[in-house]
């Protein structure tokens, strides 16, 4: 009997192979997801009022709006102190003294620095900023970004003969100002120039800072007894500015320096004059180190103005 299930199943076999049916595992049916767009959460303030609409939903071809390199290495090189020396057309003299330019200097060309001129103290020269830790401290704040990249100028007063034949005023004023601002990038509104000192440079930065309100937005003034008759002349100098145009100032004295009796009258007579000034009683005496202990509020001071 099982001989004659044999052809049968031969036929069976044959039929099928010319069939040509496969068997196949079937896998779970699984739905392609379409591409989801990724949400991109851009604040107002990020996207400038002049810029062109942006298509967030397309990713940019790196090939096309690849962002250039900078080059920012000289953000670490510091900025550069240079000796300085302008010959006064009008007499003939030289001024002298330094001149601090910040790190990145020049290199954009279309980019305007604030000014701070700095005046040194009686018997003593430019050097005495350098001392003080001028340029160290600048560096510094400049790259915390507590303070904006600004030039520094530090004339040198080499005559102490007295007012009003003394011609340092005038050569700051007349001579040094027009070629600073001819030769270097400097923003040329007032607002964004400001002149200070210690000690006797002080006075004559109140001096000339007031006088020629026109030219500053900011006089400091650490140290300063004023000169002789000045505080008596502050209301005339006051009567003729705009209480708009009034440059910003700020007074400092320290506890036991043996100006502070004529500092501390100064700072009445402002208050006297209802004047807005910004007034400080340290403690210290009239020296160096008072006013490098407080170099750094003096310099965060001067770039408020700016800001």
């Amino acid at each position: 009997m099982k001989s004659d299930l044999i052809p049968g199943l031969i036929l069976i076999l044959t039929l099928t192979a010319c069939s040509g049916l496969t068997v196949v595992q079937e896998s779970p049916s699984i739905s392609p997801t379409p591409s989801e767009t990724p949400f991109i959460n851009v604040l107002p303030s990020q996207i400038a009022e002049d810029s062109p609409p942006q298509d967030l939903t397309r990713t940019p071809d790196p090939t096309i709006n690849a962002t250039p390199e900078v080059d920012d290495s000289c953000q670490f090189e510091g900025g550069s102190v240079q000796p300085f020396k302008v010959l006064n057309a009008r007499t003939e003299e030289e001024i002298t003294g330094r001149i601090y330019t910040p790190p990145c200097y020049r290199a954009d060309p279309e980019r305007e620095y604030p000014t701070l001129y700095l005046l040194h103290g009686d018997t003593a020269s430019d050097q005495q900023w350098i001392d003080l830790g001028i340029e160290e401290l600048a560096n510094a704040l400049i790259s915390r970004g507590d303070i904006p990249p600004l030039i520094i100028i530090m004339p040198r007063e080499d005559t102490w003969i007295s007012l009003p034949e003394n011609p340092f005023g005038d050569q700051v004023v007349k001579d040094l100002i027009p070629w600073v601002d001819t030769n270097y990038q400097t923003a040329t509104d007032r607002r964004f120039r400001a002149i200070g000192g210690v000690s006797r440079g002080g006075n004559w930065a109140v001096r000339i800072g007031i006088l020629h309100w026109g030219l500053f937005g900011s006089v400091g003034a650490h140290s300063t007894p004023l000169f002789f008759g000045d505080l008596n002349r502050l209301p005339g100098w006051f009567e003729v500015i705009p209480a708009s145009k009034i440059p910003r100032i700020y007074l400092d004295i320290g506890q036991d320096d043996n100006d502070r009796i004529d500092v501390m009258a100064f700072e009445m007579k402002l208050s006297d004059l209802e004047i807005p000034h910004t007034w400080h009683l340290f403690p210290g005496l009239h020296e160096e180190s008072y006013w490098k202990a407080h170099l750094e509020e003096y310099l965060l001071w001067y770039s408020t103005g700016w800001k």
